[in-house]
Formats: C-alpha cells, structure tokens, sequence
C-alpha cells in the first residue's frame, strides 16, 4: 500500500514537470472583479480622435455647430444743434465765434411753416385767356376773385383768402348757393430758418458754461440733441 502511494505521487510530480516544459504555468482564472485602469485625455489623444470624429459627421450629414452672434445695432451720433436764426447773418457771426474757439460748426438751413391759409380756387380751362374772361365774368357780377400766377394753383381763380379753415368753409357754402363751385386749397407759408450744426467730435468741447457765454451775446440762441443732418449743410446754401 505505501509503495503504491509513493508510486502515485511521483507519477503527479512527473506529470506536473511535463506541463511545465510544454506551456509554462497559467494562473487560474479567478472570478473576482477586474479593475480597470482610468482612461486619461491628453493632447495626444485628441488629435488622434479629431480625424475620427470629422469622418463620423461627414458620414452622418452634420456640420459642426458654430456659434451665432446677435448683430447689436450702432447707436446714431448726436450732434448739437444750436439756433434758431431768422437771419442768416447772426448765424454767420455765430459759426465765426465757434470756429474762433476751435469748435467746429456747419451752417443748416430749414424751412419753417410760419402760416397755414385758406384758399377758395375756382378750376378754369382754356389757358390764361380762359382764365381772364372767367375773371372778368365773375368781377362784373361783384365777386371779389382774383387770377392765381405762382405756385401750385398758378392758372386758377381765387375767390377768398382766409386765415381759418371754417371761415372758408362758410364761405365756399355762401358762393354755392350763388352757383359757384370752388374747392378748399390750404396753403402753407414758409420761411428760412438758419441752425448750427456742431458734430459729434466738437461737442465735447461745447460745455455748458461756453454755451452761457455764447447765449449773453446770442439772447435768442438755444441748443437741443439732434440726429445729425447730412442734407442741408452751408456748404450747400448758396
């Protein structure tokens, strides 16, 4: 029995030598948890997966996102608007004054409605010598008229000026009744007014204690924050 014992347990030892010289010892597969290794991004790595992920978007249709910037809206230059002039030498002497005190300054002319009157017009045809025998026609009937020379009505008759709409209007009712047809006309009356224009670069340089010594020896002078005018510039004004 011993001898057979000792028999099986060098016949295990030779066996074990064999496995040895044939493929080595493996270690047993264990059925505990594998740790991972922790995955680290560097440069390297990115680079490497930039081509990748290009061809995926290719494939895939999509364009990288880009980002998109709200367009913000230019606020427009103010420039100081000083004035206004019923003549235009005052402002003149003014912009001389600013120009003196390195204060740039551009002469602006504006027309100002002054008054709005009433016109009853009485439309006539064949020329002015249709007009004439219409005038005469109406003046020997004692209707007070007259031909129209200027302006938009030029050719016409007028049978009244009036300064209110509602005294035309009563008018106009009265000379129906006589079997006269006219039409309300308004017409606006305008006068040239003159402004300074200081730019937006010069208007630091007008402060409020240089605008109170130009007002002692410009009484009517007053100043306000407009958008700047490029159409009427002095340079323009003959």
């Amino acid at each position: 029995m011993r001898s057979l014992f000792l028999f099986l347990l060098l016949l295990n030892v030779l066996y074990a030598l064999w496995q040895w010289q044939v493929g080595g010892w493996q270690v047993p597969a264990t059925a505990g948890p594998v740790l991972e290794q922790p995955f680290r991004v560097t440069d390297s790595t990115v680079s490497d997966a930039a081509p990748l992920i290009q061809r995926d978007e290719a494939r895939s249709g999509l364009q990288p996102a880009t980002e998109f910037v709200t367009p913000v809206e230019s606020t427009p230059a103010l420039c100081v608007m000083l004035g206004t002039f019923a003549n235009r030498a005052e402002a003149d002497q003014l912009r001389q004054r600013l120009l003196a005190l390195d204060v740039a300054a551009e002469l602006v002319a504006r027309e100002e409605v002054t008054t709005t009157d009433y016109w009853l017009v009485m439309a006539v045809s064949g020329g002015s010598k249709g007009a004439l025998a219409r005038l005469s026609a109406l003046q020997e009937r004692g209707v007070d008229s007259f031909l129209i020379t200027r302006g938009d009505l030029a050719g016409n008759l007028s049978l009244g000026v009036f300064s209110q709409q509602d005294y035309a209007a009563a008018r106009q009712a009265q000379l129906a009744t006589e079997g006269y047809q006219v039409e309300i006309k308004a017409v606006e009356k305008t006068r040239e007014q003159y402004l300074l224009q200081v730019p937006p670069r010069s208007r630091r340089l007008l402060d409020q204690a240089m605008l109170t010594r130009l007002r002692a020896d410009f009484p009517s002078m007053q100043h306000q924050y407009q958008a700047c005018d490029g159409v009427a510039k002095g340079s323009d004004i003959p």
